[in-house]
């Protein structure tokens, strides 16, 4: 029976799931995991860092983009702090703590009005045996595979439904993640500069996207294209106004 395992399950907390959505509270729980590993302490916080590969790694059943949104949603609701203590400061790998206290504060607000529900008595672990029942932030979680994940929280509990991110102008704080550097590398093409003229066209003609991250690969990985274009190619004698142009074509397109 390939399906089950007589190991641990994904485990997360029923209510947590319930008041910040079910992709938020698995990697929440999985950053918790790795903040009491972590070594890093800074300011009176314990830091974690990792790149969106290396996330995307630990949830294959993921895209980057899930992973991108879901990880800004915990920033907006005060939930991680963020910092870059890289020793290049050219990285711009994030780092991340938990706020606790904005934690407790947000699941105290969500159940303050429900007088039905006791918060000591409540089963809120996802399982099926008695051991796995007192869960929380402070046990990781076991094993992640995709067969167990969409298994279990797909039959057992539904996720918060999500809302509908708009296409906005480029944040002020949008930054070249790991991701694109690796691209720009496999392109053979200065990050740096391209993002400079990714920003500015963006901004010069009021570009707007849901996806920013997604924009800019597609942007890194047109411009590799159009700069390996042959002696021949016409391309390779416009502007930079005219380059740039078609490279946002082909991200429409």
């Amino acid at each position: 029976m390939q399906y089950l395992f007589n190991e641990n399950p994904l485990v997360i907390d029923r209510e947590l799931a319930s008041v910040i959505g079910l992709n938020e509270a698995i990697i929440l729980q999985q950053m918790q995991y790795w903040i009491k590993k972590s070594t890093h302490e800074i300011d009176d916080k314990t830091w974690i860092y990792n790149s969106v590969s290396q996330w995307m790694e630990q949830f294959p059943f993921w895209s980057e983009s899930t992973i991108n949104r879901t990880i800004r949603n915990l920033e907006e609701k005060g939930l991680l702090f963020t910092g870059n203590y890289n020793r290049d400061r050219r990285d711009r790998t994030k780092w991340y703590s938990i706020n606790y206290l904005q934690l407790d504060s947000i699941m105290k607000n969500a159940f303050s009005q429900n007088d039905e529900c006791n918060l000591s008595n409540c089963d809120n672990a996802i399982s099926q045996v008695d051991p796995m029942q007192d869960v929380n932030l402070t046990k990781p979680l076991p094993k992640i595979t995709t067969k167990i994940t969409t298994k279990t929280t797909k039959n057992i509990i539904a996720a918060k439904p999500q809302t509908q991110k708009r296409a906005c102008q480029i944040p002020d704080d949008f930054e070249p993640t790991n991701h694109h550097r690796d691209i720009a590398i496999s392109q053979n093409i200065n990050l740096d500069n391209e993002f400079v003229k990714f920003r500015d066209y963006c901004l010069a003609n009021g570009k707007k996207y849901i996806d920013w991250d997604a924009a800019f690969n597609n942007w890194l990985r047109n411009s590799g294209k159009y700069q390996r274009a042959s002696p021949n190619n016409k391309s390779n004698f416009m502007t930079l106004a005219e380059r740039n142009k078609l490279v946002l074509e082909s991200m429409r397109g």
